[in-house]
């Protein structure tokens, strides 16, 4: 298979030589990768080095902008294989399918998330859909395997997300309608959550960066023509009402009236899905779980 791996790393010396190994134990064995280094103050980018001594496959790139999607861009910029596939440096590499539909554009895989030592498969709903996609976060970043040219051509990671980058590649990936294959039941990466890693253990530790990523794809909605861009809005604004629920639910009611501020601001008046949003919001910060069940019920 035709296909380049590119990782953003930073301060992982601890972890990279496990990740660069699980891949020279893997079905794509041998296939290009690009480290993309991304500041590391802690012996990674020497350590990198040294191993591409020995390894011809692996190529180590240096991004001193400290944002993950600025190093997977620059890492990108080098791909020149028909494929590539992102993951992160504190991830499990197992595998890739071995064979995928080569006339899409994205290849969409099950992966395993792994939280507090539980392991699970992250379920998603294999529809070509934004809205659906926004409100229940189908697309991570090891989910998705690009056609280097067409994620290329749509402007490959959006730098300006300094969080949740993945989540808002993957609603414009699917707002520009692509040729796309669903993988189902076999899962095939693990990823782990801890209070270092980029998905991060807390809503409220974070929030601000999540609402700046949330108002980057509401202007990418507003220019989706309707009625999927209405869809897409609309859930949007059940997103960022589960958002506030979470923080309420974790204690933290200023970073919830910040919230609301921001929904006044991005959704003027009370739009379509403003009442059912208050009710996902109440029933969030009560410890309920299910919100994004339900928001996603409203928005098929």
């Amino acid at each position: 298979m035709d296909v380049s791996v590119v990782i953003p790393v930073l301060n992982r010396k601890a972890l990279m030589r496990h990740t660069l190994e699980c891949i020279r134990r893997s079905n794509i064995w041998p296939v290009r990768i690009l480290a993309v280094d991304n500041g590391s103050t802690d012996g990674t980018l020497e350590m990198l080095e040294s191993y591409a001594a020995s390894c011809p496959q692996l190529t180590v790139l240096q991004e001193p902008e400290r944002n993950a999607a600025a190093a997977r861009n620059l890492g990108l910029s080098h791909v020149s294989s028909e494929w590539v596939y992102f993951f992160d440096s504190d991830d499990e590499f197992t595998e890739l399918p071995c064979h995928w539909d080569t006339s899409s554009d994205l290849i969409a895989i099950p992966v395993t998330q792994k939280v507090n030592g539980h392991a699970s498969v992250r379920r998603y709903k294999p529809v070509n859909d934004p809205a659906v996609h926004i409100t229940n976060s189908m697309l991570n970043t090891p989910s998705m395997i690009f056609r280097t040219s067409w994620l290329k051509e749509i402007g490959g990671w959006n730098s300006s997300c300094s969080i949740w980058d993945d989540w808002e590649l993957g609603a414009r990936a699917l707002m520009a309608s692509p040729r796309m294959q669903w993988i189902e039941g076999k899962s095939f990466h693990l990823i782990k959550v801890h209070d270092d890693s980029i998905t991060g253990p807390s809503f409220k530790s974070r929030y601000r960066k999540q609402l700046d990523t949330l108002k980057i794809v509401s202007d990418e909605a507003a220019q989706c023509p309707s009625p999927a861009g209405d869809r897409c809005i609309k859930a949007l604004l059940l997103r960022t009402f589960i958002l506030s629920g979470k923080l309420l639910d974790e204690g933290d009611r200023k970073a919830a009236q910040e919230c609301h501020r921001f929904i006044s601001e991005t959704f003027p008046g009370k739009p379509d899905g403003y009442r059912l949003g208050r009710f996902l919001e109440w029933f969030t910060s009560m410890g309920a779980r299910g919100a994004w069940q339900i928001a996603l019920r409203s928005i098929r």
